[in-house]
């Protein structure tokens, strides 16, 4: 069964759709769970108050996420889902499980959304700093991103398209796991240092490169034609640190070697760009 993706700012709705989607899909006799942060008793002024807060708090909504996709239940993430990096990871584990992956945009603007979130109960809604500070942050979806496809965009004034997203639901061919996705054993004994020697490769080159580069440079670097994008928050800790999460990943769903640059360029661009 698919994995529905909510994405917006605070206040933009998705709760509400949420809602919509679950009792319309349960009234066709589908088995559907929503993942949130209510739901997992998560306060969410202290879950996103800091950078290592937020990480618990996402780490928390996608094992919950995982836990429950399968064949016959429609899982239904409301949360920010505002970072493209995490919503690459949730693309990542649907495809892993096999099944579809639809993302749903809240599009409301900031004055509206701010009105919805004062509207709420004072222990669901976000103080108005980080009601601020996540809307700055937020990173629109971009249907040309395969994770963010496909993309339905609703406005306020919107209904929801149930037909149509039941065709795109259950009638489109599902994900099928490969390569970067499938948990598979390691059949190279040489995998984990092609893994070693080409990620180091890459991370030198990146390196060398920031002492001259500027945010929106390409950078070409060694093993593949797709260039890293460089941006502000790229710096030598957080590439050290993210090269260590797709080393762990890679060798749990090991791609081939002729595909290891490609792949680390992907993970990084998706998460640091």
């Amino acid at each position: 069964m698919p994995l529905i993706v909510l994405s917006g700012i605070p206040g933009s709705g998705k709760t509400h759709r949420s809602k919509e989607l679950y009792d319309h899909f349960t009234q066709m006799g589908k088995k559907v769970v929503i993942i949130n942060e209510e739901g997992l008793l998560i306060n969410k002024n202290e879950g996103y108050k800091d950078s290592v807060q937020e990480k618990m708090t996402r780490g928390a909504l996608k094992a919950a996420t995982e836990r429950n996709l399968s064949k016959d239940t429609i899982v239904i993430s409301d949360s920010l889902n505002y970072i493209k990096g995490y919503r690459y990871e949730l693309y990542c584990i649907a495809r892993a499980a096999g099944t579809r992956l639809l993302i749903l945009y809240c599009n409301t603007d900031r004055d509206q959304a701010r009105k919805w979130n004062l509207e709420r109960e004072p222990t669901q809604a976000f103080n108005e700093k980080l009601f601020e500070e996540l809307c700055n942050r937020f990173e629109t979806p971009n249907p040309k991103n395969r994770w963010d496809s496909p993309l339905f965009t609703l406005e306020p004034q919107h209904t929801l398209p149930f037909d149509l997203l039941y065709k795109t639901l259950f009638e489109v061919k599902e994900l099928a796991p490969n390569y970067s996705t499938q948990s598979q054993p390691i059949a190279s004994t040489n995998f984990v240092h092609d893994l070693e020697t080409k990620t180091q490769e890459i991370t030198t080159v990146i390196l060398d490169a920031l002492q001259s580069s500027m945010v929106g440079d390409h950078i070409r670097v060694p093993g593949t034609d797709k260039r890293i994008i460089i941006s502000a928050r790229l710096n030598a800790s957080e590439l050290r640190n993210q090269r260590r999460q797709f080393f762990k990943y890679a060798q749990m769903h090991p791609p081939p070697s002729n595909q290891i640059a490609d792949s680390f360029v992907d993970f990084l661009n998706s998460l640091i760009s």
